[in-house]
């Protein structure tokens, strides 16, 4: 993930400049290495009421229960969430002024492309067909192989990710797909060292750090040549060509491709420009890329520990589901996968991708508790595990139950099903956000990680390595956390 050259970067900025934060914060070490901890500490201490968190960038404050409420009707005036998110990410900074347009984001995400996730199941489930089997190479002498699994993912996902974003044959050049999973791994580690400097010298350490690493300026080079090819295809078939801008029904109503959606609302000097473009894809992948990463690899961590007869419930609601649409795995089928809905939501709640989130920044006073009033710029957040473990809503929160939703579900169309579902936002459930501001991506992510777990669950078995039964603690990094790399599976290809 991180190679040679980043690694050294951020060790460097760790260790020779994270000591200018560090005066008089003897608590700041396990900040960096065991936010949770300190998440857990702290609300075990003061009863679930706002407490102060130590960060490298300064005090966070983790709100209570009640406050999921709160954040999830704000409307930014007070708790704002647009500007806490460009200090905690740096876009600015690492992929230049993207945030003062993003129509990368907006309605792209929230809209289009959930609307055209139908045409696109289609080549993300041929990809993950043609990507699967060489990810997972069995050598012909042999009827299994062993795999360091969320390096094994990261590398599956970018690849059927990026038959969503850029189509083939982009998607699988391997030189590409290699910087933008580079991309993916270091923004957000390097993001929190950024915030740990001075705003003065951020540009300067990210600077360094590029002429080190080099991942995001090489993997834009390598991606501007099919970024380009979809612009042309979109103003060849273009029904009026008086302008660059293609015309907005080469696109309406069958798009291929992320690409094809994006120049919906890209300005024309973007178009001329298809290196512009192409940094929109690259952050674009970022996220996707990580987060659906480190779900996938729990989620099959968590495969391998059932007993068979609960492989065989999935693996029969999924055969259904197919069997239901004229055997053939479109859209209308994957929303039928409700027990590997189920297993992902589960691994949402149990295991936490952060310490704190929905992150806010306060831009006038607020009140957080009898007494306590916070001044603008605080930093407020809040803490997923505790939410997420809490016995009045989860029963055995501690048990990972694969089913505890699916279980739930009823059957019949409405309300009641529609809340059990992964994607599905509720104050007690906040591994997407909250509000306004929830991950607007969850449904293609959603939709990517079961096709992809239906094929690996449909043609391969998946066990530990001999004298393994758990998976290795997760590598924590500020308020972040991922799989453990070292962690291994075993693939065996299943008789036909």
């Amino acid at each position: 993930m991180l190679n040679g050259a980043a690694f050294v970067a951020i060790a460097f900025t760790v260790v020779f400049f994270g000591r200018l934060r560090r005066k008089n914060r003897p608590s700041l070490p396990r900040s960096v290495l065991d936010s949770e901890g300190l998440v857990a500490e702290g609300w075990r201490k003061f009863g679930g009421k706002p407490f102060i968190l130590p960060s490298m960038t300064g005090e966070w404050i983790i709100l209570g229960p009640e406050f999921v409420e709160v954040l999830r009707k704000s409307d930014d005036t007070v708790f704002n969430a647009p500007i806490r998110n460009i200090e905690l990410f740096q876009p600015r900074i690492m992929f230049g002024d993207i945030v003062s347009n993003p129509y990368h984001i907006g309605a792209l995400i929230r809209s289009d492309l959930t609307k055209a996730l139908r045409s696109i199941v289609p080549e993300i489930l041929e990809e993950a067909q043609l990507a699967i089997p060489e990810k997972l190479k069995i050598s012909d002498s042999k009827d299994s192989v062993t795999l360091p699994l969320f390096d094994t993912m990261v590398s599956l996902v970018a690849r059927v990710s990026n038959r969503a974003m850029i189509g083939a044959p982009g998607c699988r050049n391997d030189k590409f797909l290699a910087r933008q999973v580079s991309v993916a791994a270091q923004a957000i580690p390097m993001a929190q060292v950024l915030n740990w400097f001075p705003q003065i010298l951020r540009r300067p350490v990210w600077k360094v750090f590029s002429l080190l690493a080099g991942s995001k300026d090489e993997c834009v080079r390598l991606l501007t040549p099919y970024v380009q090819s979809r612009v042309d295809y979109a103003q060849q078939v273009g029904a009026i060509l008086i302008s660059l801008t293609p015309h907005p029904d080469c696109v309406k109503d069958n798009p291929s491709t992320i690409t094809d959606l994006l120049l919906r609302y890209a300005p024309e000097e973007d178009v001329i420009d298809a290196r512009r473009l192409a940094i929109r894809v690259v952050h674009l992948n970022m996220a996707s890329i990580h987060t659906s990463s480190i779900f996938t690899t729990h989620a099959l961590f968590e495969l391998a520990r059932l007993p068979p007869d609960q492989i065989a419930q999935i693996r029969g609601e999924i055969a259904e589901a197919i069997a239901s649409e004229g055997g053939i795995c479109n859209k209308a089928a994957v929303g039928k996968f409700h027990m590997l809905d189920s297993l992902l939501k589960e691994v949402g709640r149990y295991h936490s991708l952060f310490a704190a989130g929905s992150s806010r920044i306060t831009l006038r006073e607020a009140v957080v508790a009898e007494g306590v009033v916070l001044p603008p710029g605080s930093v407020v957040s809040l803490a997923p595990k505790p939410l997420h473990f809490n016995a009045e809503v989860y029963p055995e929160p501690l048990t990972f139950d694969p089913f505890r939703f699916s279980k739930l579900r009823t059957g019949e169309p409405g309300a009641s099903d529609v809340r059990q579902a992964f994607t599905s936002l509720s104050n007690d459930y906040i591994v997407f956000g909250v509000g306004t501001h929830a991950c607007p991506g969850r449904f293609f992510a959603a939709l990517k990680m079961k096709v992809i777990l239906c094929e690996i669950l449909m043609n391969y078995d998946v066990s530990f390595p001999s004298g393994e039964s758990t998976m290795p603690k997760p590598f924590a990094f500020n308020m972040f956390t991922m799989p453990n790399r070292t962690a291994r599976l075993v693939f065996t290809k299943r008789k036909a």
